[in-house]
């Protein structure tokens, strides 16, 4: 009785997660499975009410599933960076316990060599002075090699603590399906843009760019497909646009990419070049060489105007040409006024 009392809540759970998969068409991926996992588990409200928004809007999607996820995923990453740097300090003092006693024991040592300088000056026997000198020495060598592998062990984890943090800060700024910069790097990057233009008086524009016709593509051919191609124009912006601009995942199907040193003119005439590249190419599935069709985005740029505090005005009216852009016909770019 115990035992079937114990196997309904599992069961509830598994027939649970099932019915999130199915109900939203998501393949049962390991990101997708977290999603349900985590909505049918955790006490997680505001995760819950995106997850619920999402259905309500037209259903969940792989895309959506991924942000969502590497929402939480940064969350427990910082969980995890506080700890690596509480052991950092850890090393730290103990690097610096280990120094202290390395000095304690090279002043023992020498008032030990001016004692028995004193001593030999005082008439005492050299044979008997270099004795003591000679257990001295020895044990200072002794104490020197424990203090140097104590250091050398104490740096290596430190070394390693270091590479750490340098991954889990990646992992953090990190798109986790395009391997582009996410929300988070680009709201960093975006403030500091936005400074920078401000004090050299040179100009900055954004284009937020959305692909088009999204949820149908993905309806015909499949999650999983619909996640190759949004890697695919995370890709050809990363790609085609070099050094000059930085393209982040803003979220879902869209893109924000930041033109610093140009103004929205040249920002649009640079995304449309790559938006016409990418609706030339007759897209495929390499496996099955199913054909996909082509591929295009709507994009809206704007740049940073002479009144406006901050950037979220800019990116206000960058939003507002996008939509004019999808109002239009799409497949096109449009530059705010």
């Amino acid at each position: 009785m115990s035992e079937v009392a114990c196997e309904d809540p599992w069961r509830r759970l598994y027939d649970g997660i099932a019915r999130v998969l199915l109900d939203n068409r998501l393949e049962p991926t390991p990101t997708n499975y977290a999603l349900a996992h985590r909505y049918l588990t955790a006490q997680d409200r505001a995760f819950n009410g995106s997850v619920e928004r999402a259905i309500q809007d037209g259903g969940l999607s792989a895309a959506s599933a991924a942000a969502m996820i590497a929402e939480r995923s940064v969350e427990l990453s910082a969980a995890d960076l506080q700890v690596m740097v509480a052991d950092a300090q850890a090393r730290l003092i103990e690097v610096a316990e280990i120094v202290s006693v390395s000095r304690e024991v090279a002043a023992d040592y020498g008032e030990a060599l001016a004692t028995n300088a004193a001593e030999l000056e005082a008439g005492a026997s050299p044979v008997t002075v270099v004795g003591t000198l000679m257990g001295l020495t020895g044990s200072m060598i002794e104490r020197t090699r424990g203090v140097e592998e104590q250091l050398r062990i104490a740096c290596e984890e430190i070394r390693q603590l270091r590479d750490s943090l340098a991954e889990a800060q990646e992992a953090a700024n990190q798109d986790p399906l395009t391997g582009l910069p996410n929300r988070r790097a680009l709201d960093t990057r975006l403030a500091a843009a936005t400074e920078n233009a401000r004090e050299s008086g040179r100009p900055f524009a954004i284009a937020i760019c959305d692909i088009d016709h999204f949820k149908a593509f993905n309806d015909r051919f499949g999650h999983q497909i619909g996640d190759e191609v949004i890697k695919f124009v995370a890709t050809s912006l990363a790609k085609d646009g070099g050094e000059r601009l930085f393209a982040a995942r803003y979220g879902g199907e869209e893109f924000v990419v930041l033109f610093e040193g140009v103004n929205a003119k040249q920002a649009g005439v640079e995304i449309d070049r790559i938006r016409a590249a990418i609706g030339a190419r007759d897209l495929k599935i390499n496996a099955t060489g199913q054909t996909l069709g082509r591929l295009t985005f709507s994009a809206g740029v704007s740049e940073l105007g002479v009144d406006d505090d901050g950037s979220s005005a800019m990116l206000k009216r960058a939003d507002v040409s996008l939509y004019e852009a999808k109002n239009k016909g799409r497949n096109q770019v449009v530059v705010a006024a």
